[in-house]
C-alpha cells in the first residue's frame, strides 16, 4: 500500500481556509494550519506568511485577511473582489477592517480597547464584539472625555485605565480632526497615531506643521496600513509561535 503524502504548508492552510468559510486572517490560518500538518521546525509561522504571499491559490482580500481564487464566489459580499461596491461603501469596509486589526493588536498586548464604531464589521463580529472596554473611563474631565476622546477610532488603555495610545484611521476623512481630537490629551502621556493610505502623508506633514497643534507636533506618528497589517501580523505570528511550546 502506498504510503499517503503529507501535505504540505500550503495544502494546510488551504484545508484550514476552507475549514474557517473560505475566508480567514493570518490569526485564524496559524492556529487552524497544524491541524492538517504535523508540526515541525521552528518558525512555522514565517513559512504560513511567506506561502500566503506568494502562492498563486491563495488571494489577499485586504491587510491580513485571505481567501483562496478558486471560491471568491463563496465570500461574504463586503470582501468579494468580484461584487462591484460604491466608493463610500469599500471606504466603510476598510476604515472598519483596519480599526479591527488595530483592536486585536491593542488586545494582544493587553490593553483595554476601546473602539466608538458599535456597527463596523471585522470578518464577521462587529467591532464592539473584539473590544474590551465598552464605556470611555473617566480618567480626567468630563468635557474632554466627552468632546474628544469618545470618538477616537481607537483607544488603547493601561490598567490605571489611562489612555495608553489613541490612534485615528484617517481612510477618506481629514487629517486635521484627528489631530483636533489629539490636542485635548497633550498634557498626557499618551501616544498618538495617524493611520492613512500612503498617499495622505504630504498632507499630514503639512497638517501637523500648522500652530494649532506646536503643542503635540513631534508626539504624533504617521503609518500608512502596509505598516498596520505587518504590526499585525507580527503580534499575530508572536502570539502564535508561543503557543507552540
Amino acid at each position: 500500500m502506498a504510503k499517503l503524502q503529507e501535505p504540505t504548508w500550503s495544502d494546510a492552510m488551504e484545508l484550514a481556509i476552507i475549514e474557517l468559510g473560505y475566508i480567514a486572517t493570518l490569526k485564524q490560518i496559524y492556529q487552524t494550519a497544524p491541524k492538517f500538518k504535523k508540526f515541525s521546525g521552528l518558525t512555522p509561522h514565517k513559512t504560513i506568511n511567506e506561502r500566503v504571499q506568494r502562492d498563486d491559490r491563495f488571494y489577499k482580500l485586504r491587510p491580513g485577511l485571505y481567501g483562496l481564487k478558486t471560491h471568491l464566489d463563496k465570500l461574504p459580499d463586503a470582501y468579494n473582489p468580484k461584487i462591484k461596491k460604491t466608493a463610500e461603501q469599500e471606504s466603510l469596509i476598510t476604515h472598519a477592517f483596519v480599526q479591527g486589526m488595530l483592536i486585536e493588536v491593542g488586545n494582544i498586548l493587553g490593553y483595554r480597547t476601546f473602539c466608538p464604531d458599535k456597527s463596523g464589521i471585522f470578518l464577521t463580529k462587529k467591532l464592539e464584539e473584539i473590544t474590551t472596554q465598552k464605556e470611555i473611563p473617566l480618567f480626567t474631565f468630563e468635557n474632554i472625555v466627552n468632546k474628544s476622546v469618545r470618538y477616537i477610532d481607537v483607544v488603547w488603555f493601561n490598567e490605571r485605565q489611562f489612555p495608553k495610545c489613541v490612534i485615528e484611521v484617517e481612510n477618506t476623512t481629514d487629517i486635521r480632526d484627528g489631530l483636533v481630537k489629539f490636542v485635548e490629551l497633550q498634557d498626557f502621556m499618551t501616544e498618538m497615531m495617524i493611520i492613512a493610505p500612503q498617499t495622505k502623508f504630504e498632507k499630514f506633514n503639512i497638517e501637523i506643521a500648522k500652530s494649532a497643534f506646536v503643542s503635540i507636533k513631534n508626539r504624533v506618528k504617521f503609518f500608512d496600513y502596509e505598516y498596520v497589517e505587518k504590526l499585525y501580523n507580527h503580534q499575530i505570528a508572536s502570539q502564535q509561535f508561543k503557543s507552540f511550546f
